[in-house]
């Protein structure tokens, strides 16, 4: 669903599916810390260099609630890493979606 919501907002606004730069999945009840590692290295490919075109970076994250996997402790962990990396993301105008 995540990929299909991308490919039609690139499409929209006149990109293609191309445009996905990654898709990934962490699951299996994750610690607040390695959220914020999973979180920090995204962030930090995300944001090494601006788009050739000049567009902003936008910043896709879902989830559900599963069986091993606390909501809380994950979140808590990609605000962390947002707190951490913010200036770099304001640099790019990262556009966030939850």
């Amino acid at each position: 669903v995540y990929a299909d919501t991308i490919a039609d907002f690139a499409e929209a606004n006149g990109g293609s599916v191309s445009d996905l730069a990654n898709y990934g999945e962490y699951s299996g009840g994750p610690t607040i810390g390695e959220t914020k590692f999973y979180a920090d290295t995204v962030i930090d490919l995300m944001t090494r260099h601006q788009d050739e075109l000049g567009r902003d970076k936008i910043l896709i994250i879902g989830g559900a609630i599963a069986n091993f996997t606390d909501v809380a402790k994950t979140f808590t962990g990609i605000i962390q890493s947002f707190e951490e990396n913010a200036e770099k993301m304001k640099a790019h105008n990262t556009k966030i979606y939850v």
